[in-house]
């Protein structure tokens, strides 16, 4: 199983439902603490009014100036004590109060001076005495002796677990005594439990709940997804062809969902019905495509085939040695050259580039190429031949191209060379001793731009081993990845570092290496043409 199905075996509906759970348990939690919480502050409430209405009515049963009279250990007749505890004990045990109580404190120590006792203690004879030390009294009663606030407290002592309220009550005499109340904490702890049994419940009638309906509307939700999931990748195997029942299937998920689902369910089956038009579009212009790359593939074939490529061209003779090359930037090109005996001593050679790339410059091209081969054999001259063919391409020329050109008639018997010149790069002369030099560009512009274009002619003298390098700006132009050019100068640098024993074919396929050394993996920018005239 590969890595992205098994990531996606964890699809949206287990994901949902994950969360689901999640929420709705941290909802449960805190839906029964929450409930919990105020089941407590309600009990808790509900003991402390009974607290405070129990030390209100004790206040009352304990006779006015009772406390006054208190002074010691014998203030209170034991008869009076024993007359107000039997009170305060029928009081306690009708309101279901574990004691009712009075303090008083002197010096650093507190003292019971009114209290109830319960059944079990009067059986057993162990109430509590009058003025009886309180030796574990709890701080917050020392407390309110001395800010004379009430207070609420829970502590446990050795009569038990007890929630209590202290009610401090100022004599007129401006001593204070604390009137006090318990009740048992087993019964607020049976109460709490119960408040928290009921909470967890309803917590967890909650949670089923949730999860049920949850559940419910995340299958509502998913499962047209899942489905529409399931056409998709039966639409991708298929290669994108598609079916019918699953198309009426996701229109039925769009007709009866009115949400977003049933909005993705719409919009799948438009993109699917466009998609199946691209496909058709798409297979048809492929078709197209094909057939013109088929075409243009043989226009290349029958471009390189209207030009010499047989090397070397006049095996039979060993005063001339001809190599050129042609690399069209595109299928097919605008850059020419071509050669031809005028006779048995004269060779006809151009080379030339039209304007443009592509279809209509090797048209073009194939024109000027076969203009230069036809009235090479009956010019008078470079000058012209040149004259000739411009009037020609200049005639009905529709799309406007044009052609720079670079042609010349060299003598083999003394190696003079007369050339003219259309706006073309003019060559490099590379002397049988390596240097390097120029030709003189003769005036003459562009052919196929007016018919009425004049041109003038020039010569040069070709030694032994001496040799022409014509070129298109394919060469001096050609361009890498960060813009800069080959220029003319590494043309030179080329020629000037060939070795002695050099041909016309190591001279051009030299400068050509040389070029797409420089050029790199950046794509061919123009065509490239060059030819090598040695004698």
């Amino acid at each position: 199983m590969s890595e992205i199905e098994r990531r996606r075996r964890f699809g949206l509906r287990p994901q949902l439902l994950l969360l689901l759970f999640v929420l709705n348990l941290v909802a449960a939690i805190a839906y029964s603490t929450m409930l919990y919480s105020i089941d407590r502050r309600e009990i808790i409430s509900g003991i402390d009014d009974r607290l405070m209405t129990a030390v209100h009515a004790v206040r009352e049963i304990i006779p006015q100036g009772y406390h006054r009279r208190i002074h010691g250990p014998d203030s209170i007749p034991t008869a009076e004590f024993d007359r107000i505890q039997a009170r305060l004990s029928r009081f306690s045990n009708r309101s279901n109060l574990v004691y009712v109580y009075s303090y008083m404190q002197f010096g650093p120590h507190i003292y019971t001076v009114a209290t109830s006792a319960t059944q079990r203690e009067i059986e057993e004879g162990t109430e509590t005495g009058f003025f009886t030390r309180y030796d574990t009294a709890p701080a917050k009663l020392y407390s309110s002796f001395r800010d004379g606030r009430v207070r609420f407290d829970e502590y446990e002592d050795s009569f038990g677990r007890f929630r209590s309220i202290y009610m401090p009550v100022r004599s007129p005499d401006g001593r204070i005594h604390v009137i006090g109340a318990d009740i048992a904490l087993d019964s607020l702890d049976q109460r709490l439990a119960g408040a928290l049994r009921t909470s967890i419940l309803v917590g967890f009638a909650t949670f089923v709940l949730s999860m049920v309906v949850g559940s419910l509307l995340i299958t509502r939700i998913t499962g047209p997804l899942e489905r529409l999931t399931s056409y998709t990748r039966n639409i991708e195997e298929r290669s994108f062809q598609s079916n019918e029942e699953e198309m009426r299937a996701m229109q039925a998920i769009s007709g009866s969902r009115a949400d977003e689902v049933g909005s993705l369910a719409e919009a799948m089956s438009g993109m699917i019905s466009r998609l199946q038009r691209y496909l058709i579009e798409i297979q048809a212009a492929t078709a197209a495509r094909e057939r013109v790359e088929g075409e243009l593939s043989a226009a290349r074939d029958i471009q390189i085939g209207m030009v010499p490529r047989r090397f070397p061209p006049f095996p039979e003779r060993e005063d001339i040695d001809i190599y050129a090359l042609l690399e069209p930037a595109k299928e097919v090109g605008g850059d020419l050259y071509n050669y031809v005996m005028i006779d048995e001593n004269r060779l006809f050679f151009v080379i030339g580039d039209v304007s443009g790339k592509g279809v209509p410059a090797a048209l073009f091209m194939a024109m000027t190429s076969t203009l230069f081969k036809a009235n090479a054999l009956s010019a008078v001259s470079t000058a012209d031949l040149m004259a000739r063919v411009n009037v020609e391409l200049a005639r009905d020329n529709a799309a406007n191209l044009f052609v720079t050109a670079f042609a010349g008639i060299i003598d083999l018997r003394d190696g003079t060379v007369a050339y003219s010149d259309a706006g073309h790069e003019a060559p490099y002369l590379l002397r049988a001793d390596g240097s390097v030099t120029r030709l003189d560009k003769p005036e003459g512009m562009a052919l196929g731009v007016f018919d009425d274009a004049a041109f003038d002619g020039a010569s040069v003298r070709l030694g032994k081993g001496d040799a022409l390098v014509l070129f298109t700006d394919g060469v001096s132009e050609a361009t890498r990845a960060d813009e800069a050019q080959f220029t003319v100068e590494g043309i030179v640098e080329t020629l000037s570092m060939l070795p002695a024993d050099r041909t016309a074919r190591s001279i051009a396929t030299s400068l050509a290496d040389r070029v797409g050394a420089f050029v790199g993996a950046a794509p061919q920018f123009d065509d490239i043409a060059i030819l090598v005239v040695r004698r």
